[in-house]
């Protein structure tokens, strides 16, 4: 097989979360649509025509409320159940046609096309976008270069009007005309160059991409160190990023949330952290790993005086690392009840696993209570397994509760149906149309 030069492309797909509300109510496109974060707290998507309304992202709701009224727009609670397996489905589609694929966020996935020659990797790359169009209703803006961060600046460009086709290449020799365009870039665009960064190289008169590769490779690494540096190089179209197909093993699970309503009872805490527990073991479970630590810990106010808050936490060390939601449950409990504090207002709790370890160096207690053995316990398989086919938390553990409402659930009134994890939530098609 021919040899090519490197040539990494990064898929995004674009607005995430409106387009996957867009792609199951097309009553939603082309129109202002914002879609809130946790408790229907502040803007974390928006489609075109919001941003073209001049709605920021990361703005309370509450201060465009009316200016979204004004201009026929819609607010969306989160729906993270459908956008996790709209995810899943988009990737998976993605890997089938390039199966080198480096999952990067919910939203973006890098593919090696080094194997294809630069016109056939566009060519892959159109293939991308109409497959997903087509199977998905997901618009996607993909960018393609040397190096991960020439692709990963070249997905923004191709978001611009400039790169209206939804793909733009940096891979070609410096010289050609994208690579103009991209010297023209602001610094702000670039992937791993942070706020503060950027502020001391504009005091030091960088503003624009070309400004960076300008200046001597000495004098980056000496006023601002090996990872710009690293960049630079990247940018100049030198790999210094390595090509992931498996994603590292997580050394932390994190599960949390802020609380919809007021929470003052233990009982309530306690559904709350079971919950948090089944996803983390979840989690565990999906990438064939134990944990051997759990912290729990939590954000309160004091009734008797508000504008104090009290935070507190605490860990636990397993007798045995392990993924069986029971267990680490068990714990979980052990630990909320050691820092609860009656009279507080809970207002967010949550847990933390780690110590995590591959599932398959599984070592058990010194008492030689828990068994050892090569995965999940039967009862963990056929949870999962069951939960998997008929919907989330079909089977769950009873201290999660049966309420279909309590305090500490997530406020979300303006969410969309789930509508391809819940049975319940399926759009039904008759004479009458679609309910």
């Amino acid at each position: 097989m021919m040899s090519h030069s490197s040539r990494i492309g990064l898929v995004d797909c674009n607005n995430f979360y409106v387009s996957c509300e867009q792609a199951f109510n097309p009553r939603l496109r082309k129109r202002p649509v914002v879609v809130l974060s946790n408790n229907d707290g502040c803007v974390v998507s928006r489609s075109t025509e919001a941003k073209q309304a001049g709605i920021p992202m990361g703005v309370p709701y509450f201060q465009i409320r009316q200016q979204l009224y004004n201009i026929n727009g819609v607010a969306l609670s989160s729906n993270y159940p459908l956008y996790a397996d709209m995810s899943s489905r988009a990737m998976r589609l993605i890997h089938e046609q390039i199966p080198q694929q480096e999952i990067y966020s919910i939203d973006e996935c890098f593919v090696d096309l080094s194997e294809f020659a630069a016109d056939q990797a566009l060519v892959e790359a159109f293939r991308i976008r109409q497959r997903l169009l087509q199977c998905l209703s997901l618009p996607v803006s993909i960018g393609i270069g040397a190096t991960k961060t020439q692709a990963k600046l070249a997905s923004a460009m191709a978001k611009k009007p400039s790169g209206s086709s939804g793909v733009c290449d940096l891979s070609s020799p410096p010289g050609s005309g994208r690579h103009a365009d991209m010297l023209l870039q602001s610094i702000r665009q670039v992937w791993g160059i942070g706020r503060r960064i950027t502020e001391r190289l504009e005091v030091n008169g960088v503003q624009t991409i070309g400004d960076l590769l300008g200046r001597p490779e000495r004098w980056v690494r000496q006023h601002f160190g090996i990872n710009l540096l690293r960049t630079v190089q990247e940018l100049k179209g030198q790999p210094r990023l390595p090509f992931q197909t498996a994603p590292e093993p997580r050394k932390q699970i994190i599960a949390s949330r802020s609380f919809g309503g007021a929470v003052y009872e233990l009982n309530d805490l306690v559904e709350a952290v079971s919950t948090f527990v089944t996803r983390a073991g979840e989690r565990l479970r999906t990438d064939h790993s134990l944990a051997s630590v759990i912290e729990v810990y939590y954000r309160a106010k004091n009734l008797a005086a508000p504008d104090i808050i009290h935070s507190d936490g605490a860990s636990i060390i397993l007798a045995a690392a392990t993924d069986d939601t029971r267990v680490l449950t068990g714990y979980a409990i052990e630990v909320l009840e050691s820092i609860y504090q009656p009279g507080l207002k809970y207002k967010k709790a949550g847990i933390v696993l780690s110590g995590i370890v591959p599932a398959n160096i599984r070592q058990p207690a010194l008492s030689g209570v828990y068994p050892m053995t090569d995965g999940p316990s039967q009862a963990m398989r056929v949870m999962d397994r069951i939960n998997q086919r008929y919907g989330r938390d079909t089977v769950k553990i009873a201290s999660m509760g049966a309420r279909d409402k309590a305090p500490w659930h997530m406020s979300c009134s303006r969410r969309s149906r789930r509508y391809t994890t819940a049975l319940t939530e399926l759009p039904v098609l008759s004479a009458h149309g679609m309910r």
